[in-house]
């Protein structure tokens, strides 16, 4: 009896159109937009997972992640300026999933994403051109990425969402891929008035864009 209820728990589970995972990667990260580009920075992300399959080839995929990605630059009246942001965001992607032979599998996804700031620091010197010796009135600053200009932080915008898009091959519960999710909301629209004052160069308005290589492994 106890044989037959094991089998029939692990035929059941066989069956079952939930599947959970575990996946992490590194990559780069920049800001985008016109007058808002960036240099790129080390990014990454660690979640976990879940899988619905809705028949042999659709399937419903969301996650649970944190990610650290930002962007490196040099403005005018701010030098070295690194700014880091720490989210936790939730995907949700459909998936074409082909079989490509005997325990391979290829996926292709896309979908939109909604993440939530919730750290990261913000380093940089101000420069002031008002001064005749302007080299001996720089300052360094460390901020904290999210929180209240009041408040003595950077300000940035807690919300994000965008589309987010991957490529992953299978090989029995071992996962490799490559991501990429784009941002559409501006990071901080504050940052305008402090990186270009006179507006000269047209409005900085940047938004998030990061790309990854990543490895998972499949629970069930």
């Amino acid at each position: 009896m106890t044989v037959c209820l094991a089998i029939t728990s692990l035929a059941t589970l066989a069956q079952c159109p939930v599947s959970f995972h575990a996946k992490a990667g590194i990559g780069t990260s920049h800001f985008y937009g016109k007058h808002s580009g960036s240099e790129t920075k080390i990014a990454y992300k660690a979640g976990i997972g879940a899988e619905y399959a809705l028949n042999r080839t659709w399937v419903l995929q969301s996650a649970l992640e944190f990610v650290s990605i930002g962007g490196e630059s040099d403005m005018a009246y701010v030098g070295n300026a690194k700014m880091n942001e720490l989210y936790l965001q939730i995907p949700i992607m459909m998936a074409a999933r082909l079989n490509l032979g005997k325990n391979y599998h290829a996926s292709l996804s896309v979908g939109p994403y909604i993440a939530v700031g919730v750290g990261g620091k913000t380093t940089g010197e101000m420069y002031d051109y008002s001064s005749s010796r302007p080299s001996y009135d720089n300052y360094r600053f460390k901020l904290d990425t999210f929180g209240s200009l009041i408040d003595n932080n950077m300000g940035n915008n807690r919300l994000d969402a965008g589309i987010a898009m991957g490529i992953s091959i299978e090989y029995h519960r071992f996962i490799i891929g490559a991501e990429a999710q784009v941002g559409f909301i501006t990071v901080n629209k504050q940052l305008n008035q402090i990186v270009n004052p006179d507006g000269y160069n047209g409005e900085y308005l940047p938004k998030n864009f990061a790309s990854f290589f990543t490895l998972g492994y499949r629970f069930w």
